[in-house]
């Protein structure tokens, strides 16, 4: 089975993933709605078209990241993939704001339950495959396998690919000059979790869904320091 290779699609303020090779294609991440066209634009970038992705796995249920997935979904054809315990707001289109880990997202926590908590909203949608802890995605021609990260929410899955790259979704902040540790989780101690899994599996490079790439030496490094501060 050919390595897979890895198209970022900026989806405004996020990012989401398409990962493939010459037999295969699937989708990370489906940004907010309204986010088809610039979808469709990058898998043409590819020289595949909608019809070639035949998974879409999100790594949580929040708007910016399930948004598009019921539009996208129809356009492919294609399996939907979730953790179990998000399945149901999936399929209610709606998902709470995390909670904030550094006082800035305790403040926009806090401003988005007041008075943007319609921004949470989003076309809902059902989910075909539901995901406990592992999930193989060599039946979908990737070598790689789907794993349950819990942290930034309880249901947060993140791909690791047999190139030694990770998909991460929240679990990690890309932003230069930060922290990785990310500002919002409604499991702190479970972050942590999530990362020492990522050590453990041997990943080198880590790809948030905001910012750039992260190396895994980061993590390391910051371990210690994050166990302090947030545990």
């Amino acid at each position: 089975m050919t390595l897979a290779k890895i198209k970022r699609i900026r989806f405004a303020h996020v990012s989401g993933f398409l990962v493939y090779n010459s037999n295969a294609a699937i989708l990370i991440d489906a940004g907010h709605s309204g986010t088809t066209t610039r979808f469709t634009e990058a898998i043409r970038e590819i020289g595949k078209s909608p019809g070639d992705v035949t998974l879409i796995v999100l790594t949580h249920t929040h708007f910016d990241h399930a948004g598009g997935a019921k539009k996208i979904k129809e356009l492919c054809g294609a399996l939907l993939a979730v953790h179990r315990t998000e399945a149901g707001c999936l399929s209610k289109g709606m998902t709470p704001f995390p909670r904030g880990t550094r006082w800035k997202g305790k403040v926009i926590r806090l401003f988005g339950k007041l008075f943007l908590w319609r921004m949470a909203a989003y076309p809902p949608a059902e989910a075909d495959l539901l995901i406990d802890d592992e999930f193989d995605l060599a039946p979908y021609g990737i070598p790689g396998k789907v794993v349950h990260t819990p942290g930034h929410t309880s249901g947060s899955l993140s791909v690791l690919l047999e190139t030694g790259e990770a998909i991460v979704g929240d679990n990690v902040l890309g932003i230069n000059m930060k922290e990785h540790f990310p500002p919002f989780a409604n499991d702190m101690a479970g972050v942590l979790q999530s990362w020492e899994l990522y050590i453990r599996s041997g990943v080198q490079t880590l790809l948030p869904a905001h910012g750039g790439r992260v190396k895994i030496e980061c993590l390391v490094n910051e371990m210690d320091h994050a166990k302090r501060k947030y545990c």
